[in-house]
């Protein structure tokens, strides 16, 4: 493993401004601590300004690797009060697909994450080796990365590029897999564990508390085998299970740590027995897309919303029919990728094109809007021409450096862009 993510391109400055900031830098302070000697200091407190002013403007790359130049500069880019205030670390959306690597490793299978700029522009935060790494779920820009082989997983964070080793789980971990999420109520997040081998007709697992466990619990095991990804809304994860004749929904609630099963509306499998769906968030609720009605049902969208608040299975699903204009499906972006704050469901095309066009569906309004229309940049090259899952999702940037001081963590903090040595 010669490199944990391979970094391809940052949101940053235009490169004339970013080789200015850069070249003031040396002028300025190319001392480090001592950049004030023979200078009174007035002038000394000006320059400190200067030097903010400009780190303000670097990437979150160039900041990782500026820590190193003296003792105030790494007091500046840690302040909580700096890192909040750079664009780094401003809300956005990203956009993650899996893309096939032509560069570093042709031909190997790559997680792409992309960032969506206020001003409606793409820019490349990182590619992830689909071959050295398994990946979880993206929540708050914060994603973990797993080699079950050697029992190392790591917390990144994809807007500022920073990582954190976390601790081994007790047990075997060769045939495993991790599910990230996010409490919301207690502002924590977990990582859950689930052993893919049956023991006794269960599924072991272990759970672990970012910043407060320093070690893994074993909590009760899941009874089902859960294939695929996890999705987090309003602190539970969910998972489809689209076996024939085991539709359902599996749900881990990240408070109470247990498992439950929510059965899907019997429409759905009496009308097509291979119909697939996939889960996803609407308005911060339970949702189920009918992948099928998206290709076969002329020009509709069929999605099913779950309601907790009400009582009896029957009345926990409610059907929404949305007819799709004629616009969005001469452009094939009939298939749900996201959702934005408000409840907007955004639709795009798995075929991966540039200019990317994203729709946005407001369901109060009933109105249709063409969200997004960016060029992919330019240094990506993209080989997939269609994605199984392309995501669109909405963050709220987390910073690794809350997390340690919370608790009794173990682990240890580098910069993403490194090699893997720890």
């Amino acid at each position: 493993m010669d490199q944990l993510i391979d970094v391809k391109e940052l949101s940053s400055p235009p490169p004339s401004q970013a080789v200015a900031s850069t070249n003031c830098i040396r002028r300025c302070c190319c001392g480090g601590d001592d950049c004030g000697r023979g200078v009174n200091l007035e002038h000394r407190r000006i320059h400190n300004d200067i030097v903010m002013e400009v780190l303000h403007r670097l990437p979150a790359k160039s900041l990782t690797r500026f820590k190193c130049v003296s003792k105030l500069w790494n007091s500046i880019i840690s302040d909580s009060g700096f890192m909040k205030a750079h664009p780094s670390n401003s809300d956005g959306l990203l956009i993650t697909f899996t893309d096939i690597d032509a560069t570093s490793q042709p031909g190997q299978p790559v997680e792409r994450f992309l960032r969506v700029f206020s001003d409606r522009t793409l820019h490349h935060q990182a590619s992830v080796s689909l071959t050295e790494y398994s990946i979880t779920q993206t929540i708050n820009g914060l994603v973990c990365l797993y080699v079950n082989t050697d029992n190392l997983i790591f917390l990144c964070n994809i807007f500022t590029h920073d990582i954190l080793k976390l601790p081994s789980p007790r047990f075997d971990t060769r045939r495993a897999k991790y599910y990230f999420g996010y409490d919301l109520i207690n502002d924590l997040y977990k990582l859950l564990k689930i052993s893919s081998e049956r023991v006794h007709d269960v599924y072991p697992c272990e759970i672990l508390t970012l910043g407060i466990d320093s070690s893994w619990r074993i909590i009760p095991p899941a009874t089902l085998d859960l294939k695929t990804q996890s999705i987090c809304i309003d602190g539970v994860l969910y998972w489809g299970r689209n076996s024939h004749p085991k539709y359902m929904v599996v749900s881990f609630d990240l408070m109470m740590e247990e498992f439950r099963v929510k059965p899907i509306p019997d429409y759905m499998t009496e009308t097509n027995q291979w119909n697939r769906f996939h889960v996803i968030e609407l308005g911060g609720k339970l949702a189920l897309a009918q992948v099928e009605a998206c290709l076969f049902y002329d020009g509709k969208l069929i999605l099913w919303e779950f309601d907790d608040d009400q009582l009896g299975e029957m009345e926990m699903w409610t059907k929404h029919i949305v007819e799709l204009p004629t616009e969005l499906r001469e452009q094939g972006c009939r298939f749900p990728v996201g959702s934005l704050p408000m409840g907007e469901l955004l639709l795009a095309d798995y075929r991966i094109k540039s200019p990317m066009t994203v729709f946005s569906y407001d369901r109060a309004k009933g109105k249709f809007e063409k969200f997004l229309t960016a060029e992919f940049p330019s240094s990506l090259a993209l080989v997939c021409k269609e994605v199984p899952r392309l995501q669109i999702t909405y963050h709220k940037v987390a910073r690794l450096h809350h997390i340690i001081k919370r608790g009794n963590s173990v682990s240890s903090l580098v910069p993403l862009s490194d090699p893997l040595h720890i």
